[in-house]
């Protein structure tokens, strides 16, 4: 199996998922929660890494986390594999625990840190474990809000520091921003590149140019995807290249951009006047349903990508 791409740079934030094998529970009793935790202090300890937000759910778990030497690899070892050897021994078991090596997404801190630290803290309200977040032992909202006292690896002034100065008002808004119930709920997938980087387009071409461009690893077989990228102009110029009329050109620039482009489908429904990237995702959805039953349109699609690919090599 090839493993992962994993863009390490000191000062990097992630946000960091793993799941049971087969969806199996990984947190069976409270020392098993407990147990990770201390695994988070000691990973803190010796390399340095900085949680801003975490959630502990039976089967699986999420952190939003810094490295500030550049060392998530490292760092996740340890995280993950003492936390299976302490399980395994625990309850007389052998083999992996984990579905899999960790998902660590690229995170621009600026732009998406409030988002991906709601996201984490509402997983047990989504999974209907609780009706609050707070009522949620296992995550560090209670400590964001004042109710608990922060671990020593939790860091909770980066994010409370975006809302207010004042700590008090701090969390006031901090908490009325997590509990804000949205019309269209926000998925970090709508706006991650390539499931490796959540940022803007200029965020994706940043980290390309500074940590892809050059790099070799023939383990990694996206790699290439991820390196070069198509921009707005160079999609809409070979799509104006096929014989297709106005409706079905707007929804292959869609695919296009979504497939070749830095571009967020939020940044896409913008630069399409104003569609919202729900809209945008439904487009693309629908038009890759259609090219299993349109001879036509498989055709086109065909040729738009032999075109693209082109201009990536």
């Amino acid at each position: 199996m090839a493993r992962p791409l994993r863009i390490q740079f000191n000062g990097a934030f992630y946000h960091v998922i793993n799941r049971g094998l087969e969806s199996r529970e990984i947190f069976k009793q409270p020392k098993d929660y407990n147990y990770f935790l201390g695994l988070l202090s000691h990973i803190y300890e010796k390399y340095g890494v900085i949680v801003y937000a975490y959630c502990l759910m039976s089967n699986h778990y999420h952190l939003y986390l810094q490295t500030p030497q550049g060392n998530l690899s490292k760092a996740m070892r340890q995280l993950d594999g003492n936390f299976t050897q302490k399980f395994n021994k625990r309850y007389s078991r052998v083999g992996p625990l984990f579905q899999g090596r960790y998902k660590a997404v690229l995170v621009d801190q600026d732009s998406y840190s409030l988002e991906v630290t709601k996201y984490i803290h509402l997983n047990p309200v989504k999974a209907k474990i609780v009706k609050k977040p707070e009522e949620y032992q296992y995550s560090s909202y209670p400590s964001y809000i004042g109710k608990t006292k922060p671990e020593d690896f939790l860091n909770t002034n980066f994010i409370l520091s975006q809302n207010h100065k004042s700590k008090k008002k701090a969390i006031k808004e901090f908490k009325a921003f997590t509990l804000q119930t949205e019309e269209e709920e926000w998925k970090p997938e709508n706006d991650t590149f390539k499931g490796l980087i959540l940022g803007d387009g200029d965020f994706v071409t940043q980290i390309q140019e500074e940590y892809l461009q050059g790099r070799e690893n023939f383990e990694i077989p996206n790699l290439k995807a991820v390196q070069k990228t198509l921009s707005f102009q160079e999609i809409t110029d070979k799509i104006n290249k096929l014989k297709v009329n106005e409706k079905l050109k707007t929804k292959l620039v869609v695919y296009a951009l979504n497939k070749y482009s830095p571009f967020t489908q939020r940044e896409i429904g913008e630069r399409l006047n104003n569609l919202h990237y729900s809209a945008v995702s439904q487009i693309i959805i629908r038009l890759q349903k259609k090219i299993t039953t349109d001879k036509n349109v498989a055709k086109i699609i065909n040729n738009l990508d032999k075109l693209c690919k082109m201009s990536k090599i």
